[in-house]
């Protein structure tokens, strides 16, 4: 008799620990969407489900950094390849020393500027030199929530909304697809 009551409330405390994540959740996502607007009664909002989704962790977050910045360095040298290839256009055209000799000089530069952009390497990563490449920065909580805004039809809404590990910040939110 004794074991059971130890097993009961051993279940009643797991079940109240599983809980208490969900309604952190609940209560920061809540803050988020209804801050400076109505209260939560004015609004009729309610969560209809939610659940965990997946995490950002120091490696994922590595690597869009990355791939953020291999996609504007390849914009970047599109442009000054242009631009290199109107200064050749415009030598094919000239016919002064002292023009040909400026363009010639421009060409050389843009060149030097372009090799010097393929050599570099991403400088937004300095914040992560210590960190563990498994240590999480974000929970991802997708969201299905409805609300009635005053005179309106009610209002069904998913989103994936990205929150500390803890649960207590919300840092933006995304349309789930």
């Amino acid at each position: 008799m004794k074991n059971v009551i130890y097993l009961l409330i051993a279940v009643f405390l797991v079940s109240c620990g599983s809980n208490s994540s969900k309604s952190n959740y609940e209560k920061t996502i809540t803050g988020y969407l209804l801050k400076g607007s109505d209260t939560k009664e004015n609004l009729n909002f309610k969560i209809v489900e939610m659940n965990e989704h997946g995490t950002v962790t120091v490696a994922d977050s590595i690597a869009y950094l990355t791939d953020e910045f291999r996609k504007d360095k390849e914009l970047i040298i599109k442009r000054v390849e242009l631009a290199k290839k109107m200064s050749e256009t415009l030598l094919a055209k000239a016919k002064k020393q002292s023009d040909i000799d400026k363009y010639n000089t421009d060409i050389a530069e843009i060149s030097n500027t372009i090799d010097s952009l393929k050599n570099l390497t991403p400088d937004n990563l300095r914040g992560y030199d210590s960190r563990n490449t498994n240590d999480v920065l974000a929970v991802i909580v997708r969201c299905k929530y409805s609300l009635v805004p005053p005179g309106r039809t009610a209002v069904e809404e998913t989103f994936d909304f990205y929150l500390s590990p803890d649960g207590s910040k919300c840092y933006g939110k995304k349309r789930a697809k």
